[in-house]
């Protein structure tokens, strides 16, 4: 037919793709054998696979699981392995078949396991790149046992923030690993970067950001509006720069405006957690909150302050919620098309303590 190879004739008559081309023929060899140039016949690789194949047992993704795993062990294991694999690929997906070869690599050649796990170490990377609009995209590959630790790591701070959390899955592991890395620079226990305890740092202008214009400039080169930099800055550390007309810092001021460690043990007192509405996530997850941002006017006080998950700290800084304070308890005020009665509300999850809502309350706007 002209092709100088089976993959090829085959991605040619059944337009598939080069690596299922491959596949199907190196299937086709273990499964059924072939013969040799003088007619000699080669016994299949994978008998008892390739009968549960035919008998509809097992899938094809199951014989790669064979196929993959008796390459890796000495031939005097091919017969026993295989024979077990199949028996347990009639009742496992392909997924757990997997782990089961690895378990029983584990016994076969112990050796080779953990010098395949080490060579996995070696193979970890990570990179991040940005795309013309902003974005950063993450790639990268982990051994399993260190896959392991991220997610233990990940797997709290990624549950569902109340039930009223519409996030898709995959967006909550990825604002876990934010939520981790900030974490991580509040407990001051990383090596310092550059002379400095690592830290989030960007450059605005005042104007820019009480007018809530413009971008500001993250150091590795983000850009971030004036609203998201006021969002950071509730519960963050501020240090002022004055610069001159060529733009040299003329004047570096300490950090003010820090929530004390006093205010922070008054609001985990009282909030005992995130006080939005039917959120249950405890204070260690939570940011201290001005109820009146620090730049319009507002000050850092308990009475003036709430704590809240990165979560729904978003969520009053992008919509339309108002804070009503009343004996120093936090109620919320939704926006007109979440509740058109605007009535306030307040988190129970953290107290059955109810605390009834007077029209002489103080409303703070966020």
């Amino acid at each position: 037919m002209g092709a100088y190879s089976t993959p090829v004739l085959l991605r040619g008559r059944l337009r598939i793709s080069p690596g299922d081309a491959r596949r199907r023929v190196e299937d086709a060899n273990a499964l059924f054998g072939s013969a040799t140039l003088t007619g000699q016949p080669i016994e299949p690789q994978i008998p008892v696979a390739a009968r549960a194949l035919a008998e509809g047992v097992i899938s094809r993704d199951h014989i790669q699981v064979v196929r993959a795993t008796l390459k890796k062990l000495p031939a005097e294991h091919h017969a026993e392995v295989e024979q077990r694999l199949v028996e347990e690929g009639a009742a496992f997906d392909p997924v757990k078949l997997s782990k089961i070869a690895t378990h029983i690599r584990a016994y076969v050649q112990p050796e080779q396991v953990v010098l395949n796990e080490q060579q996995a170490r070696k193979r970890m990377e990570l990179s991040m790149v940005e795309d013309l609009d902003g974005m950063i995209h993450i790639r990268g590959q982990l051994s399993p046992e260190c896959a392991e630790v991220l997610k233990a790591a990940l797997s709290p701070l990624a549950k569902p923030a109340g039930k009223d959390d519409v996030r898709s899955a995959a967006r909550r592991w990825a604002e876990a690993l934010v939520e981790l890395a900030n974490r991580v620079l509040d407990s001051d226990t990383l090596p310092q970067d550059g002379g400095r305890r690592p830290h989030l740092a960007v450059t605005i202008s005042y104007e820019q950001l009480r007018q809530q214009i413009g971008l500001g400039h993250g150091d590795f080169g983000a850009m971030i509006t004036p609203q998201t930099i006021r969002q950071i800055a509730c519960d963050a550390g501020i240090t002022p720069i004055v610069l001159n007309s060529e733009g040299q810092p003329l004047d570096v001021g300490r950090e003010e405006r820090l929530v004390t460690k006093a205010i922070r043990a008054a609001l985990i007192a009282r909030d005992k957690g995130c006080s939005f509405p039917g959120c249950d996530r405890p204070p260690e997850w939570t940011d201290a909150h001005h109820i009146i941002h620090w730049i319009d006017g507002g000050i850092t006080s308990a009475e003036l302050m709430t704590l809240l998950c990165r979560y729904h700290h978003t969520t009053v800084h992008e919509q339309d919620w108002e804070i009503v304070m009343r004996d120093g308890i936090p109620y919320y005020i939704p926006p007109a098309w979440v509740d058109p009665d605007r009535k306030p509300i307040r988190n129970t999850m953290h107290t059955a303590v109810e605390r009834g809502y007077s029209p002489s309350s103080q409303v703070r706007s966020w």
